[in-house]
């Protein structure tokens, strides 16, 4: 008759402790190899809102390429842009604005871009919208994505005959505020949209940007 063989309590106490040391070396990698969910919505955000100003810009909407040249300038950049998405909420015909520089536009300043895209940031906090689907927190022209992302802002509103100008180039911005977490901890991040679809980031957004190799980050200069 053979003899039956199989491990010792010793033997399976030493390999429980090899892989208890496997695990407690392997486990914070996997979790910080793990993709951060906002910071994933946030770069399709980013993206979102490029591709979409672009392909706003360049519809029938704005035949001369200016969104500043038509009736309702915020509430008309509002519709088309959420017409072009997913959205499960939109109230573009909110009548309240983020009002900067007293009550006009955004500029960006090149001389002081720290401080001027930090301000950028800075009136999205102050004008958060909370919860979108309850009417939010302000009556700004505001719509949620299906993915959950909410978007607010987009006070177009551009008077060419009085606009700000930096070595020949218009600089006025309208604000739009992106919360990638909706009612979630993470706050805002400020984008700037120009009359001609130019886009800027505010600081928030420029460094969550610099993590990813290939990303491109727009500025004045």
């Amino acid at each position: 008759m053979k003899k039956k063989s199989g491990f010792t309590l010793a033997e399976l106490m030493i390999v429980l402790t090899i892989l208890g040391i496997v695990a407690a070396v392997l486990t914070p990698i996997i979790f910080n190899a793990a993709p951060d969910e906002n910071k994933l919505k946030f770069k399709k955000a980013y993206y979102t809102l490029q591709r979409t100003t672009d392909a706003v810009l360049n519809s029938d909407t704005y035949p001369e390429g200016d969104m500043s040249r038509v009736t309702n300038a915020d509430k008309t950049f509002c519709y088309a842009f959420s017409d072009m998405l997913n959205t499960m909420y939109d109230n573009c015909e909110g009548t309240g604005a983020i009002e900067v520089n007293s009550g006009n536009a955004f500029v960006y300043d090149p001389s002081s871009a720290s401080t001027s895209l930090d301000t950028l940031d800075g009136y999205c906090t102050a004008k958060t919208v909370s919860d979108p689907l309850n009417g939010g927190s302000s009556n700004l022209p505001k719509f949620i994505t299906q993915d959950g992302i909410f978007w607010w802002g987009f006070d177009f509103d551009f008077d060419p005959d009085d606009a700000s100008y930096s070595s020949g180039i218009r600089t006025d911005y309208a604000v739009v505020c992106v919360d990638v977490d909706g009612v979630g901890e993470e706050p805002a991040f400020g984008f700037g949209i120009r009359y001609d679809g130019k886009v800027i980031v505010g600081n928030k957004a420029r460094e969550w940007l610099k993590e990813g190799a290939n990303s491109v980050i727009h500025s004045e200069n």
